[in-house]
């Protein structure tokens, strides 16, 4: 088992909150090292899927008992964004009352696994006796690169996508790049939407990289695996630092492709990945953009290439306008009952534009309905 030189991103937050994210290949083993020098008690309670934990619950295991750790207690949550629930939620804390003796007992959460255990877990650490410390170990891309850091936690409520949430930062991020080998082809892709993204929102370079190396992706080249795994986490961690919060404007940029995306996502009851959700969400961000005469209809053409090339939807199916709008206008970006978007302007640029005509909008999601 090659395992190679770790690479270290610093995510700088104010105060002494801020973390490594450390990215390799074949490190899961020797987590428990990299975990024992940042002081956070020696009781591990693990969240993770049964999916997740019959491949790589025993390594994780092993690498903390190996420096120490023999307090831990491994916590099943059900593959599926309908778990992101708060009778999970509730669960978990129940589970985690107990584990703790009553909250007596000094303990750490780390949540192995996609964006439904890491939004879950990061939740659950959140609210936990007013903040536990918690640990990231992402197992899918979309998780990599994407919601496995930033420290935005949360469930899911009534039907609305992340509408209960909070604030709280990992204390470490744990990125072991060879768990991608078991992640199956259409994760993959869905987890490629939001590595477009970034390359739209911050960096022609970085989206020119993708354009060139997506065969390469896909057979788990380590060095442009690597590379794109290093890259997301740099543009997110300087997008992060700058507005930790999502209260300058910065931070925003991130939920290119995410106002719609979320609306059809939850109007489909998770048919679509999320990956899936977004892509369509960015067809139809730049839609619109077009029509406001702020995106080339090349530009628009050519991030759309990229998506088709990756194998995600740019046509919504199964669709249901009065259903999407519903769940658009209950979208918790919007302020006064305005609609928030974010618009590429250029391939590296984004510009927030406010209050687009309703109109405009269905027009532009039925127009992207697939006829088949």
């Amino acid at each position: 088992m090659e395992v190679c030189k770790l690479k270290k991103i610093r995510m700088k937050i104010e105060g002494e909150r801020g973390y490594d994210i450390l990215v390799g290949h074949n490190i899961l083993h020797k987590i428990g090292q990299h975990i024992k020098p940042l002081h956070l008690g020696n009781s591990a309670f693990i969240i993770t899927s049964p999916t997740i934990g019959k491949l790589y619950l025993k390594p994780l295991v092993q690498g903390l008992k190996s420096a120490g750790f023999k307090n831990i207690q491994t916590n099943l949550v059900p593959d599926g964004e309908k778990f992101k629930s708060f009778s999970s939620y509730q669960r978990l804390m129940g589970q985690m009352l107990k584990f703790s003796g009553n909250g007596e007992k000094k303990i750490f959460i780390i949540n192995m696994g996609g964006g439904v255990i890491g939004d879950l877990g990061g939740f659950v650490a959140a609210t936990f006796k007013r903040g536990t410390d918690y640990i990231q170990v992402p197992t899918t891309l979309l998780a990599f690169v994407d919601c496995g850091i930033g420290g935005k936690t949360g469930i899911d409520f009534n039907g609305v996508k992340n509408i209960v949430g909070a604030f709280h930062q990992p204390k470490l991020v744990y990125a072991d790049l060879s768990l991608l080998k078991t992640l199956n082809k259409r994760e993959m892709k869905s987890g490629f939407a939001e590595v477009v993204k970034y390359g739209v929102i911050h960096s022609p370079t970085f989206f020119e990289f993708i354009e060139n190396n997506i065969d390469k992706v896909f057979s788990l080249d380590k060095k442009v695996i690597e590379q794109i795994a290093v890259q997301s986490y740099s543009i997110k961690a300087d997008i992060v630092r700058k507005d930790e919060f999502d209260t300058k404007g910065i931070r925003m940029q991130l939920n290119y492709g995410h106002t719609i995306g979320h609306a059809v996502e939850s109007a489909s009851r998770y048919a679509y990945r999320h990956g899936e959700a977004i892509s369509l969400g960015m067809v139809c961000a730049n839609d619109i953009a077009v029509k406001l005469g702020i995106l080339e209809k090349d530009t628009s053409a050519r991030i759309e290439s990229l998506l088709i090339k990756i194998g995600l939807p740019v046509r919504i199916k199964n669709h249901n306008i009065d259903e999407i709008m519903n769940f658009f206008w209950r979208d918790k970006k919007f302020v006064n009952g305005k609609n928030r978007f974010v618009m590429a302007t250029k391939i590296g640029k984004t510009k927030i534009i406010e209050d687009i005509q309703a109109r405009i909008i269905t027009d532009v999601i039925r127009n992207r309905f697939s006829s088949i």
